[in-house]
């Protein structure tokens, strides 16, 4: 067998593989994961991917085409378009309930156009415009990504007391691996312009397959995130008549909230053993108004409401252990849920940070 045609042989094997992840990955989203729109957009997304990876069979197929540069160039502006419904996929995740189809189209459109008008005109200025403006996008898009997920964090300590599967920092760390990823991918592929009659070498079969086991690992990843990935409600602001007014309301809900022994009455209720407590509930627990809830928290207990919260259950979980009577009638991973955790890892997280030692360390030094 002809060493090109072997090597050829073998890429498409390796990339049969990767598409393969992709579509099944695809149709495991539109089926049982189809409740958020950036769950399907991510399915899509498994889609173009699977596409964009074929083009192994393409360089098969084409392998004696006299237009070696066209056809990879306009793959190579295939991938951008997927860039384009990467930054659509982010815009919803971080605004889940703000973007209608049409608008993620209209986002999409530029990089569309310019593979519908090199398909046409096979003119190279448009592939170098595409390629300046597709990083230009990216850069911007990146940094606006990493200072809209850190403040919707902020926001989401201020209101929710289990941020579990409803942060987004996942997002932050995968945009830019993502973004550094699409360097290394347009400039292999700009470097490779004779591509589709190009030999074959083992070093081409070895990078090649390096980077199908790469894609895949992070799909499975970002799958993984989104069918955990939970949406947070945030409620409305209060609404005040006007400043002097709130300023008065303010003071003298923060005198009434004081006087009230509000750390007593949570103790009381057991409020924070439910493990969906938000700041909603507590301040209709509480008869109070939310804003001047979290207000009173943040000044008077120099606390973010998650740490306020998750401070009763961590005493509530150091009770427990101080009194295990050792007969193990529950696990250390049962202490989490009995102090209103919504997960063992979580609960872990948190104890060591605030006793600077382990549940289970904390018991053997007790002797038990």
């Amino acid at each position: 067998m002809n060493a090109d045609i072997f090597f050829q042989l073998m890429l498409c094997f390796v990339s049969g593989i990767t598409v393969s992840v992709f579509l099944l990955g695809s149709i495991f989203l539109f089926r049982y994961q189809n409740k958020h729109q950036y769950q399907r957009l991510f399915a899509i997304i498994l889609i173009l991917l699977a596409i964009s990876f074929s083009n192994n069979f393409v360089g098969l197929a084409f392998c004696q085409s006299n237009k070696p540069v066209y056809l990879n160039t306009l793959l190579v502006l295939f991938d951008y378009c997927i860039v384009g419904f990467y930054l659509v996929f982010c815009l919803t995740l971080v605004f889940p309930d703000k973007y209608n189809t049409w608008k993620l189209l209209l986002f999409e459109s530029p990089f569309l156009l310019a593979l519908i008008l090199y398909a046409i005109t096979g003119e190279q200025i448009i592939f170098v415009i595409d390629l300046i403006v597709t990083f230009i996008i990216s850069t911007i898009f990146i940094f606006w990504i990493y200072y809209k997920t850190k403040k919707y964090y902020k926001k989401l300590l201020e209101n929710a007391s289990d941020t579990e599967n409803y942060n987004l920092k996942w997002l932050s760390n995968i945009i830019g691996i993502l973004y550094i990823v699409q360097i290394l991918w347009a400039i292999e592929s700009i470097s490779q312009e004779d591509w589709y009659t190009a030999a074959y070498t083992n070093t081409n079969l070895i990078i090649n397959t390096i980077w199908c086991l790469i894609s895949i690992v992070y799909v499975v990843y970002i799958i993984f995130k989104i069918t955990h990935q939970k949406v947070f409600e945030f409620p409305s602001q209060d609404n005040n008549s006007d400043s002097n007014q709130e300023t008065t309301n303010t003071e003298t809900y923060y005198k009434a909230l004081h006087n009230s022994d509000m750390d007593s009455k949570i103790l009381k209720g057991k409020y924070y053993l439910d493990p969906s407590m938000t700041l909603q509930k507590l301040s209709t627990l509480l008869g109070t108004n939310r804003q001047y809830l979290s207000n009173f928290i943040n000044r008077e207990k120099q606390k973010t409401f998650y740490e306020y919260i998750n401070d009763f259950r961590l005493e509530e979980a150091k009770n427990i252990l101080d009194n295990w009577d050792g007969k193990k009638a529950h696990s250390i991973e049962d202490v989490a849920s009995l102090s209103g955790f919504n997960s063992y890892s979580t609960f872990l997280r948190s104890f060591v940070k605030k006793y600077d030692i382990s549940p289970s360390k904390y018991l053997k030094q007790k002797g038990q």
